[in-house]
C-alpha cells in the first residue's frame, strides 16, 4: 500500500513539473504592429489592437513616450490632442516570459490660416493678398480662393482684383493630407471714376505705304475735314490721348505690315474667368486679324517693360512664315513742280537674304490736296513729314525719324475677296501666351499693343491680269485702330 501511495505522489510531482515546463515554453508573443508610422491629425482617435498568442496569466502595460498610461487591457485608444511624435509601447508578460512592441505615431500640426478680417481694395486694381498658413511639413498642400460659389484662384497668394465695387466674403480653403481648414475675410472694393477706353497713346509707330496718312486721328477718309494733326511726335501722342479720351472710337492709322500702336488704361482690366475682357474696334478683314499683345504692370512703374508683353493667341497664331522679319523705311526726297504739284518719295527694304525693296512715290496737286482749313494734307507723306502750303518746303517734325525699321513675325496670307471693314474684335486675356506659346495667367492687364502681323497678297485683276500681287503697301489693306474697351468695368 505504501508503495502505491509513493508511486502516486511521484506521478503527481512529475505531472506538475511537466506542466510548469509547458508554461515557460509558451511565452506571450505580440504581432500585428506595423513598422510604418501612423499619421494622425489633432482630434483623431486610434484604437491600437495588437494580436497576442498565449493570453493565459498575462499582464499588460501601455506606455506613451515612456509614461505608463494604461494596464490590464489588450487594446488602447490613442487620442491625438497635441502635435508631435509618439512611441506607444505595449508590454505583456507572464510566468513563461515577456514581449513588447511599439507603435510609431506622428500627430501633424493643425493647419492655421491667418489673414486680416477686413480687407480693402481699389476698384479694378490688383491687391496682393499673402495669408500666413501654418501646418504640417508636407508637399501636398492645395489652396482654393472663392467668393460665394465662384472659385477665383488656386494658389497660396492671391492677386485680387474686382471690376465692380462692393463688399465680398473672400474664403481661402487649405488642404494638406487629410486636413482641411478655411478662413473667410470681408473685402471691400471702393468706387472710382475710370474710363472704359484705353485712351492714352504711349507709342505710335506706323508703317507707311501708298497714301498712308500718319497725322490722322479719326477716319482716314475724312482727311479733308479737320482730322489731321501734323505735330511733333510727343505732341501728337498728347493730342491723340486727349481726343481719344473725349471720343473713344477715334482711330489711328497704323498702316502696313509691322505698324503698331501702344495704349494704356487708367486702371487694370480684370481678367474675369470665362468671359472676353476687351473689345477692340478696328478696320480690317476677317482674314487679316490684327495682332494683339497685352501687358500687366507687375512692378507698378507705369510703363510696359519688355518682359511683360504677351501675345493674345488668335486664329492666325502659328501661321507665320517668317519669325523675324524686318522692313526698313527711309525718307528720300520731295520735289515741287511749277508750284502746283508735289512729288515725294521714300524707299523700303527687307532683311531677307535676297532682299526685296522698292520706292513709293506720292504725287498730288496743291489744289486737290488742301483741307477745309487751307492746309496741305499729309496724305501720302512719310511719317512725320509736313509741308507748309505757302513755304512749299518739306520738313520732318521733331521726334520723328527719317529712317526706321519695323520688326516682328510675318504671316503672309492671300486676302483675295476678303473686304476690310470697321468691326469689333473680342479679346480674352486668358488667351495670352509667352514667347514659347505657353499659356500664362494674368490677374489683369494695363497695356495693349495692336500690330499688323499679316502681310497681304491677293489677285490683282485690275492692274496685273489676276496674278497674285503684293498688296502690303496698298491703302485698302492698311490697319486702323479705334477704341479698346474694358468689357468688365462696372462704374
Amino acid at each position: 500500500m505504501k508503495k502505491v501511495i509513493c508511486l502516486t505522489l511521484l506521478a503527481a510531482i512529475i505531472f506538475f513539473a511537466f506542466s510548469c515546463r509547458k508554461d515557460q515554453f509558451f511565452a506571450p508573443s505580440i504581432s500585428g504592429v506595423g513598422a510604418d508610422t501612423i499619421v494622425l491629425n489633432i482630434g483623431d482617435r486610434m484604437v491600437l489592437a495588437p494580436n497576442i498568442t498565449n493570453v493565459a496569466g498575462n499582464s499588460y502595460t501601455w506606455l506613451v513616450n515612456g509614461k505608463k498610461v494604461a494596464s490590464d487591457q489588450i487594446n488602447y485608444t490613442f487620442e491625438a490632442t497635441v502635435p508631435g511624435d509618439f512611441d506607444v509601447r505595449f508590454k505583456v508578460n507572464n510566468k513563461g516570459g515577456a514581449d513588447e512592441q511599439s507603435f510609431k505615431i506622428h500627430v501633424e500640426e493643425a493647419i492655421v490660416i491667418s489673414m486680416g478680417s477686413v480687407l480693402t481694395a481699389p476698384l479694378s486694381e490688383v491687391v496682393e493678398i499673402a495669408p500666413l498658413v501654418k501646418g504640417p511639413k508636407r508637399s501636398d498642400y492645395a489652396y482654393e480662393w472663392s467668393i460665394g460659389d465662384s472659385v477665383i484662384a488656386k494658389s497660396l497668394h492671391l492677386s485680387f482684383i474686382s471690376p465692380e465695387p462692393g463688399s465680398y466674403d473672400l474664403t481661402l480653403r487649405v488642404t494638406a493630407g487629410k486636413q482641411t481648414a478655411t478662413a473667410t475675410s470681408k473685402i471691400t472694393v471702393a468706387t472710382a471714376d475710370y474710363s472704359t477706353n484705353a485712351y492714352t497713346v504711349l507709342e505710335y509707330a506706323p508703317a507707311p505705304g501708298k497714301l498712308h496718312n500718319w497725322s490722322v486721328i479719326g477716319d482716314k477718309d475724312s482727311w479733308k475735314y479737320g482730322v489731321e494733326y501734323p505735330l511733333a511726335y510727343n505732341d501728337f501722342l498728347t493730342k491723340a490721348t486727349a481726343l481719344r479720351k473725349a471720343t473713344p472710337y477715334l482711330r489711328l492709322f497704323v498702316g502696313s505690315w509691322g505698324g503698331y500702336a501702344t495704349f494704356k488704361f487708367d486702371h487694370t482690366v480684370a481678367n474675369v474667368a470665362g468671359k472676353t475682357d476687351l473689345e477692340l474696334t478696328a478696320f480690317f478683314s476677317n482674314r487679316d486679324l490684327p495682332g494683339v499683345y497685352v501687358a500687366y504692370d507687375r512692378n507698378k512703374n507705369g510703363k510696359p517693360d519688355d518682359d511683360e508683353w504677351y501675345e493674345i493667341k488668335n486664329a492666325d497664331y502659328g501661321l507665320e512664315d517668317t519669325l523675324e522679319y524686318e522692313m526698313t523705311f527711309t525718307y528720300d526726297r520731295t520735289e515741287v513742280v511749277d508750284n502746283k504739284r508735289v512729288y515725294t518719295y521714300f524707299g523700303w527694304v527687307d532683311n531677307k537674304t535676297s532682299s526685296a525693296q522698292g520706292t513709293i512715290e506720292t504725287n498730288k496737286t496743291f489744289s486737290s490736296a488742301t483741307t477745309t482749313s487751307g492746309a496741305l494734307s499729309t496724305r501720302g507723306f512719310f511719317p512725320g513729314c509736313y509741308m507748309d502750303i505757302n513755304a512749299k518746303e518739306m520738313v520732318i517734325m521733331d521726334g520723328w525719324k527719317q529712317s526706321f525699321s519695323r520688326k516682328g513675325k510675318r504671316i503672309t496670307k492671300d486676302l483675295t475677296g476678303a473686304s476690310p471693314f470697321a468691326q469689333a474684335l473680342n479679346i480674352d486675356i486668358d488667351m495670352a501666351v509667352n514667347v514659347k506659346g505657353e499659356p500664362v495667367h494674368l490677374p489683369g492687364i494695363n497695356f495693349v499693343k495692336v500690330r499688323k502681323n499679316v502681310y497681304p497678297i491677293q489677285q490683282d485683276f485690275l492692274n496685273n491680269g489676276g496674278k497674285m500681287t503684293d498688296f502690303n503697301m496698298e491703302e485698302t489693306r492698311m490697319l486702323q485702330v479705334g477704341s479698346i474697351i474694358d468689357r468688365n468695368l462696372k462704374k
